[in-house]
């Protein structure tokens, strides 16, 4: 029984409205409604296939490969191989290349773009990917900066979104 005279209710019971409480509890509330989320919610827009097969312009990668030198030149001159530095410093230069190579406006591709940093110590290293792509359309661009102390290899591939 409760302090007013009404039966208890179990623990799992919801009561329907409020009552009145003698000792100071708290009561936490909210309100959510679910259909007011998705009417705010912007519509997704449908395109209609194009069926362009060939791209307005392909992809150059004698456009690409010197952005991919100057960012790693200029972001990796006289820096030393830390690995917690570098996995957050490959992630920088891999959108930063990314945007200057969207700022190409290569339409209808795809960018993806890698930066691979490692200590140099003496040890060979081989950087290599696989895809499934259509040598017509698609391509890529790869350039490679080393110092005393790291190297980096920076690879853009371009596939072609019909």
């Amino acid at each position: 029984m409760t302090a007013l005279g009404k039966p208890a209710s179990s623990l799992f019971s919801v009561p329907t409205h409020r009552e009145l409480q003698t000792h100071g509890s708290s009561v936490t509330s909210y309100a959510w409604e679910p259909h007011e989320e998705s009417q705010r919610k912007a519509k997704k827009v449908y395109y209609e296939n194009t069926y362009k097969m060939e791209p307005p312009e392909k992809f150059r990668s004698d456009k690409v490969k010197p952005i991919i030198e100057k960012v790693l030149a200029t972001n990796l001159e006289g820096r030393k191989y830390d690995p917690i530095e570098c996995s957050i410093l490959s992630k920088a230069l891999s959108d930063d290349i990314k945007q200057q190579v969207r700022g190409l406006n290569f339409q209808r591709y795809k960018i993806i773009c890698l930066v691979t940093l490692g200590q140099k110590n003496d040890q060979g290293v081989s950087v290599g990917s696989r895809f499934l792509w259509d040598a017509d359309r698609d391509s890529f661009a790869t350039a490679s900066w080393h110092n005393r102390h790291l190297y980096a290899v920076g690879t853009v591939y371009a596939l072609y979104y019909e």
